[in-house]
């Protein structure tokens, strides 16, 4: 890892990045942050984190209300233009932007088309109703530089042009930053990989994922086999543990030092699935069992009622087999990538976030948690 400097003030932000003010936080007080996406994996933990934080208050936006209580909750339909222009007046005080929404489709189908409108619809809702509003910050991730089509140039950097199919990323990109320099805002974007948390309700999140494949396999009387290829066992990978994620955010947007930028965002270590997997297998009691590709979301088609034994023996929370893990995303986007992915965290580090994770706890730590809670057998 690159050097950095301790003293913050000392600092310059590198080459080709857009320069700021000296680095001090923002004084407005109190700062007012509009969560949108607010029930999802990384919505409900950023809610979570701004109000446990001083200095800030929460107004939520999703369809269904999110898990936090004792904030303003918008229920609000995206992709409905008019719907948007209609609520503008519940953002008369929202002085802090988080876009943590995304649309998928079955399959874990993402269009570009309604990711952009989606955005574009509360940008207008925005002008037209949060006089206050200062910054605006959109959670992307590695997808920008095309980690989910084939090998990306290592490590990725923030200055890397977007792949040619970088989801929707470049899209909502362009559009808030021409937003922005029209309305005064200033934004930030960041950039993890395989976000890492405690949740329900959030099929693509990995450690649940993880933990669903395994109990399941047990139940079969199988070893803990790696669904993917041999390259994607061997391939160097990393992940984000969403406290680090949630902190970075609200570093990125309430600094004036990093105004107008993006932020590969990680733990700070890299790893092999190869070198996971007997941690994961010794968590259920497991022998870590041979590579065995494996077209995930044909074979998962019928194991719903070895998911229904397993719930009832064990105890457990009874969570519909659908809502524990999307297997399209985890043959296409985790088990399927067979090439290194890694992101360079040099310039968040240049720029003052200096926060790390050891990822093979973060692991034990998260697997543990959701079978105490009597999620996973």
């Amino acid at each position: 890892m690159a050097d950095t400097v301790s003293t913050a003030d000392a600092i310059a932000p590198p080459k080709g990045a857009a320069r700021a003010a000296p680095d001090t936080a923002r004084t407005e007080v109190p700062r007012h942050a509009l969560v949108v996406g607010a029930s999802g994996l990384l919505g409900d933990n950023l809610c979570q984190r701004i109000v446990a934080t001083p200095g800030w208050q929460l107004t939520t936006l999703s369809r269904r209300p999110p898990a936090v209580r004792g904030s303003a909750h918008v229920a609000l339909d995206l992709k409905a233009h008019d719907h948007c222009l209609a609520h503008a007046g519940a953002f008369a005080d929202v002085t802090h932007v988080f876009f943590c929404a995304r649309e998928l489709s079955k399959g874990y189908g993402i269009s570009v088309d309604a990711n952009g409108e989606m955005l574009a619809n509360l940008m207008d809702a925005l002008a037209a109703g949060a006089p206050r509003l200062k910054h605006v910050q959109l959670m992307h991730g590695l997808k920008w530089y095309g980690t989910h089509v084939g090998p990306i140039r290592i490590p990725a950097r923030e200055t890397d042009p977007a792949h040619t199919d970088s989801s929707f990323y470049l899209r909502q990109q362009e559009d808030l930053i021409r937003r922005c320099d029209s309305a005064g805002w200033s934004w930030s974007t960041i950039r993890p990989h395989f976000l890492c948390a405690f949740a329900t309700g959030s099929p693509s999140n990995l450690v649940l994922l993880l933990g669903t494949f395994a109990g399941l396999l047990r139940e079969i009387g199988d070893e803990l086999w790696f669904p993917g290829s041999e390259a994607a066992f061997d391939a160097v990978t990393a992940c984000g543990d969403i406290d680090l994620v949630t902190s970075a955010m609200l570093w990125a947007a309430a600094t004036d030092r990093c105004a107008n930028n993006a932020f590969n965002i990680g733990n700070g270590d890299v790893f092999r699935w190869r070198d996971v997997w007997p941690l994961i297998a010794e968590t259920f009691a497991m022998k870590p069992g041979p590579v065995r590709p494996t077209d995930l979301p044909r074979y998962m088609a019928d194991k719903a009622p070895a998911w229904e034994r397993i719930v009832a023996r064990h105890a457990l929370t009874p969570t519909p087999f659908g809502e524990m893990a999307d297997w399209n995303f985890a043959q296409n986007n985790v088990f399927g990538l067979a090439w290194d992915v890694v992101p360079s965290l040099v310039k968040a580090h240049q720029f003052g976030f200096h926060e790390m994770v050891d990822t093979h706890d973060m692991f034990a730590r998260l697997l543990a948690r959701y079978r105490a809670a009597g999620i996973l057998p």
